[in-house]
């Protein structure tokens, strides 16, 4: 199956596995052991709850599907290295349960399966999610880390007080307290250009997301480049962009969807973060904003359809180019029925 950027989705998967599997190692350098316990336990979970719920819905098992493997990748990427197992495990089962299978499947899904499984358990258990060990620190092997070895996100602390006290360097590197695979800027900056020239992301929807949420932040923090640095880093921002919101698979099909949606998710992070106060704003961002990426969509071809059924072979003409992408995939879709 080919996604919206004529890639193979295994092809795109690939590439999502190569990065997150980067992220992996640099949190378990950071964090040491028990953050490589935490990753292959969510990773694990995924994979089994997927295919035991393929075959308890009588479905047929896809051996190159390694969606599963991607969605416990970046699940636990999301969690603190602190995370308790158990949470862990039902962060996992909630995310394949409930916002995939529930729903058809890989390539059915509304929501970002990840997305959905941190949300659950963050709101369920938000003292053990919402806490973090310092880096370079042994963390024990222990189900329940001792809450005096945790710490409120840097990210928390930049919503309260509007100051996260942490250096340029400290903030590229991911040297703050936060989620063990969200915060290191540097990386995630090569790994957005390195998938959106593999076209594994939508170049169009990241910089959308990108520009409107950076220039939102940049006014309402008076100008504060800081502000716009530690916004990025902090609160899964770039990693909820890249890994959450961009991924082809996902993408609308249309250039307008993507561009639409892309100033929606940016939009949306930034209100949430600024005038509610939420913590990681851009994972909720990508679960409200799902549902409109679907009718935007809809709206575009409903609206190529009418076109086309009024004006007809006055497509082919200049004064309507701009239409050609949708009516492409009009016709590939009456061509498949």
């Amino acid at each position: 199956m080919y996604s919206k950027s004529g890639k193979t989705e295994t092809s795109i998967m690939t590439d999502m596995l190569i990065v997150l599997t980067v992220l992996a190692a640099v949190a378990v350098y950071y964090y040491g052991l028990r953050a490589a316990l935490v990753i292959v336990l969510t990773v694990g979970v995924c994979c089994v709850t997927d295919f035991v719920s393929i075959k308890l819905r009588k479905k047929d098992t896809v051996i190159n599907d390694i969606s599963a493997l991607i969605t416990g990748l970046t699940l636990s990427m999301m969690l603190p290295a602190s995370a308790p197992y158990y949470e862990a495990v039902i962060a996992a089962i909630f995310a394949i349960v409930i916002a995939k299978q529930a729903f058809g499947g890989h390539g059915c899904e509304i929501f970002n399966a990840a997305a959905v499984g941190f949300l659950f358990i963050s709101l369920c258990f938000p003292e053990n999610i919402l806490t973090y060990p310092v880096y370079f620190e042994k963390i024990p092997f222990s189900s329940l880390v001792p809450s005096d070895m945790l710490k409120s996100s840097m990210t928390k602390l930049f919503i309260t007080t509007g100051s996260a006290s942490v250096s340029i360097p400290e903030l590229m590197v991911g040297k703050f307290s936060g989620p063990m695979g969200t915060g290191f800027a540097a990386v995630l900056v090569v790994a957005a250009v390195f998938l959106m020239l593999r076209r594994s992301v939508s170049a169009i929807a990241l910089s959308a997301e990108v520009v409107v949420s950076g220039v939102a932040v940049f006014l309402l923090s008076g100008f504060d480049f800081n502000s716009v640095l530690t916004f990025f880093a902090g609160g899964m921002t770039l990693f909820g962009m890249i890994f959450l919101s961009c991924e082809n698979t996902y993408m609308p099909n249309t250039r307008s969807s993507r561009l639409l949606y892309g100033i929606l998710v940016g939009g949306l992070t930034v209100l949430l973060q600024y005038y509610s106060k939420t913590e990681n704003a851009i994972v909720y961002a990508v679960v409200i904003a799902a549902p409109f990426r679907i009718e935007l969509d809809r709206r575009a071809l409903s609206f190529a359809e009418m076109l086309k059924s009024k004006h007809g072979a006055f497509f082919g003409n200049k004064s309507l180019k701009h239409v050609k992408e949708t009516l492409d995939i009009l016709d590939k879709n009456d061509e498949e029925k």
